[in-house]
């Protein structure tokens, strides 16, 4: 019984196909985790870019301090510019299209499918 723990009875290429795998499957997480932070990253610069109303909010959550008052002036004046400079005109209409579709009512989203789709007794062509 002894003799299956001594590592002299462990077949080598066994082992080193074990260590292989194992090295791929590290690889295929790095990798994946690695697409994942780039993803978000990617969504961060977005929403800085595109949602700098919403930063405001977001650092005066933060503690009081000279950290936060630094930030919030930070925030403010990227804001400003965004807003200037037109950038900040996507996500009102966006959030302006969002609310239109959450005050929607059955009757509405039923009339929009079928403006799409056509009635079902109807020819095609």
């Amino acid at each position: 019984m002894l003799d299956l723990l001594d590592d002299g009875n462990v077949d080598d290429d066994r082992l080193e196909a074990v260590r292989v795998a194992d090295m791929e499957r590290d690889e295929v997480t790095r990798r994946s985790v690695a697409r994942f932070a780039r993803a978000m990253w990617i969504v961060v610069a977005l929403l800085l870019l595109f949602n700098s109303g919403q930063l405001i909010t977001v650092v005066n959550g933060f503690g009081v301090g000279p950290v936060q008052d630094a930030a919030v002036a930070l925030s403010t004046t990227w804001n400003e510019q965004m807003e200037k400079n037109g950038l900040a005109k996507p996500v009102a209409v966006i959030r302006a299209f969002v609310e239109r579709l959450r005050g929607a009512g059955w009757s509405e989203v039923h009339d929009g499918a079928v403006e799409l789709r056509g009635t079902y007794g109807e020819a095609k062509g």
